[in-house]
């Protein structure tokens, strides 16, 4: 049977629809052959958001070989004295420019005689010797000219002046009694130098800038191609081959709860027929964007197939937001008109409770004292203060609850929930911490992964897939949160920040959230208000 079949025929036994989520796990192997390579637009956007270190390290490198060739090297002198080959002191005749053409490059090689260099050490009583004066002169010829500059580096102008006609004078004697040739004429003595050839402050500061800057921008390139952390869509399909189902930004509870129109605790009737009532006094409003990520979230889950009416939530590790992900993402199907369950099965470490400050009353059962018979599953399940939410809390926090979790008591409360909920949400451990996760998972119809933005590796996104693709339980998609992106990356989504408050754009235009004013604007805001509490 071909892997498409079996799938198919794991989905039909699940009471899945075919050709819904699995299918992209069909084509993961595909989808990661496709990826293969290096996706240089994201790497060179991740080089523009880091722009502020390429461009500080410029900067230290310019300031490195500033006060490297300022503070650090001696400055050398050049001066250039200039004398004439083939000339008299009357006439210039034809056979005398054919000798000065040919005696310019031999005169070349006087300047190497350590004679030379000893009658000018000898003139000037300098503290030389003759390399370090062979070192310090250098001649040369203009092409298709009689000329010879003579060039002395030193780092005193005034001495680099006086070795170059020194240099001149003594050349001219030198070829007049050794040589018994006409002697040169001093065409121009030299001038005191005043600025040093080097070091090139200019030069080497540019240098030291691009040398800076480019060595930041490598480092970072090196660094992100090592780096494997998750930041959108892509990263999630080139890792697992999964669909993303929402980006979530990051959110301030404490600034969303204090907008004037903020959604926070929506209150409701006293339950009725004595049925227990929890109420969650902690913050649950979101920004816009927060709110229309959830939606997105929850209008993919429609799509999924009517089959899927258990979905579990869980993350690769801890503090990714997975509780946060599923209360909300409860909260954002009730308003779509679902009769919602969310089950806290962590029953290790449940920050639920405490998080979203919950109060249930002072003997308060929940999953722990369902499984372990010390209740039933009506004392378990309360109502709460959210129209259409329904909480199974984790009652206590046990230190092995694999036990409980793997029972026959846990599978009928699953199977029963079922036919009483339109959706059960289940907020279980992370997967990389416990195997809970994976056991729960066998008793859901899909899961859901959620990530940390730029936190989750994709090698601990592997092995959860790896995990949860064991359990048996198609795996819906992810959900990457706590997202904060700004005006250079580009994706799906893309927030900007506006008068101090932020913008969010998903494939329409969108209107800063603000206080309302007048006119148009007020009766926006009323609008999306009560849409809100309805």
């Amino acid at each position: 049977m071909s892997k498409s079949n079996e799938l198919h025929g794991t989905e039909a036994e699940m009471g899945v629809q075919p050709h819904t989520v699995p299918e992209a796990e069909i084509q993961q192997d595909n989808t990661i052959r496709y990826y293969s390579g290096i996706d240089w637009i994201a790497l060179m956007t991740r080089l523009l958001e880091k722009i502020h270190w390429i461009l500080l390290a410029a900067l230290i490198g310019g300031l490195i070989a500033w006060f490297y060739v300022t503070k650090m090297v001696t400055p050398i002198y050049q001066a250039t004295s200039k004398i004439y080959i083939a000339g008299s002191d009357t006439t210039i005749s034809l056979s005398d420019l054919q000798l000065g053409s040919t005696l310019a490059t031999d005169y070349q090689e006087v300047f190497r005689i350590w004679h030379v260099h000893e009658m000018v050490d000898e003139r000037l009583n300098l503290d030389y010797s003759y390399s370090q004066l062979a070192n310090m002169v250098s001649v040369e010829n203009p092409k298709n000219s009689h000329l010879l500059y003579i060039k002395i580096k030193s780092p005193d102008p005034e001495e680099a002046k006086l070795l170059a006609d020194t240099y001149a004078e003594v050349v001219q004697d030198y070829i007049v009694n050794k040589m018994e040739l006409r002697k040169p004429q001093i065409l121009e003595k030299a001038r005191t130098p005043y600025s040093p050839v080097y070091p090139d402050v200019r030069g080497t500061v540019v240098t030291g800038v691009l040398v800076g800057g480019l060595g930041m921008a490598l480092i970072l390139i090196f660094i992100f191609l090592l780096d494997d952390r998750i930041r959108d869509s892509e990263d999630i399909t080139k890792a697992v081959g999964l669909p993303t189902f929402g980006m979530v930004t990051r959110q301030d509870m404490e600034k969303n709860a204090a907008e004037e129109d903020a959604p926070n605790q929506i209150d409701v009737p006293e339950a009725g027929n004595g049925q227990q009532r929890a109420v969650f006094l902690g913050n649950l409003a979101l920004d816009y964007a927060g709110e229309e990520a959830i939606n997105t979230i929850c209008s993919s889950m429609t799509f999924v197939g009517k089959s899927i009416r258990r979905v579990l939530i869980t993350s690769c590790g801890a503090n990714e937001g997975k509780s946060f992900i599923a209360l909300q993402t409860a909260i954002g199907m009730t308003r779509r008109g679902k009769k919602v369950l969310l089950i806290d099965a962590d029953l290790r470490m449940s920050v639920m409770k405490t998080q979203y400050n919950i109060q249930m009353g002072e003997q308060a059962m929940g999953l722990a004292h369902l499984l372990s018979g010390q209740c039933t599953l009506a004392n378990a399940v309360y109502t709460t203060n959210i129209p259409n939410l329904y909480l199974l809390p984790e009652g206590v926090n046990i230190k092995t609850p694999l036990s409980l979790l793997t029972s026959p008591e846990f599978d009928q409360l699953m199977e029963s929930v079922t036919g009483e909920f339109d959706l059960v949400v289940v907020d279980t451990p992370p997967l990389g911490a416990v195997v809970d996760a994976a056991e729960i998972a066998r008793r859901c119809d899909g899961s859901m992964l959620v990530l940390e933005y730029n936190q989750t590796h994709s090698k601990s996104l592997k092995e959860a897939v790896s995990l949860l693709r064991q359990a048996g339980t198609p795996i819906l998609g992810c959900i990457i949160n706590k997202v904060t992106m700004n005006s250079i990356r580009k994706g799906r989504y893309a927030y900007r920040y506006y008068g101090g408050k932020y913008g969010y754009g998903y494939g329409y235009g969108y209107r800063p959230h603000e206080e309302p004013k007048n006119g148009i604007q007020a009766i926006v805001s009323k609008v999306r208000k009560r849409g809100r509490d309805s």
